[in-house]
């Protein structure tokens, strides 16, 4: 039963899940705000994500990325910006290749668990030869049974 619930298990398996976490990468960590509620990332993002029902389901998934905290208005945000210390405007700002690394992580993320949803693929050439190898004793089975008169 494990097999046929493996999707549930690995998030990135959905195809639209790897564009709607970048999306949400990149606006709470290039927002001068660390925190935003669900009513800014759905306004931010121009609405809802594809591949779950809010922003904050999408957060609560990915906790690698982004915390959600269960109170408060703004609730979700990036877990990279709450260990850098503040700067002399009292925010914390994370440096643009670290975003990129970010998403670098989240596209690599994304690739490994669509391996392990598709590794049934790799059983494939085995099938052809086991079914080839039965379809051609099968064969031989019966043209010697056919020459030999049937009996």
């Amino acid at each position: 039963m494990r097999f046929w619930n493996r999707k549930n298990d690995l998030p990135y398996a959905d195809s639209n899940r790897l564009a709607d976490v970048m999306a949400l990468i990149q606006v709470l960590a290039l927002d001068k705000h660390a925190h935003r509620s669900e009513v800014g990332l759905r306004e931010e993002l121009q609405g809802n994500p594809k591949s779950a029902g809010n922003w904050s389901e999408i957060a609560e998934q990915h906790p690698e990325f982004f915390r959600v905290r269960e109170t408060g208005i703004h609730n979700v945000s990036l877990v990279a910006r709450h260990v850098l210390p503040k700067n002399d405007d009292g925010t914390r700002e994370l440096p643009s290749e670290f975003v990129g690394k970010l998403l670098q992580a989240a596209i690599e993320i994304h690739d490994r668990q669509l391996d392990r949803v598709q590794h049934w693929k790799s059983y494939i050439p085995i099938v052809v030869a086991v079914t080839a190898g039965l379809f051609t004793i099968f064969g031989i089975f019966i043209k010697s049974w056919l020459s030999n008169g049937g009996t």
